[in-house]
């Protein structure tokens, strides 16, 4: 098992998951977008607290930019 050194899920039983396969995160990736959804580390990059997200829609994405959007410092 490959991995990501930054891939935040802790779903180890999903099969996009890096750790399962050796694509990295392609499979998440392809998967999220045929589903018109973002992946989580995404969401992570804009607030580490995403407790209470259930929708992970590029509309939900695009809210949460809004709502939580700061300049990257790093």
């Amino acid at each position: 098992m490959t991995g990501s050194r930054f891939c935040p899920c802790t779903d180890y039983t999903c099969k996009f998951n890096p750790q399962n396969h050796d694509q990295g995160c392609d499979l998440c990736v392809e998967d999220s977008v045929n589903c018109r959804e973002i992946p989580k580390c995404f969401f992570l990059k804009v607030n580490e607290d995403i407790s209470g997200i259930t929708d992970w829609s590029f509309e939900a994405f695009a809210d949460f930019v809004i709502k939580n959007g700061k300049e990257d410092k790093g």
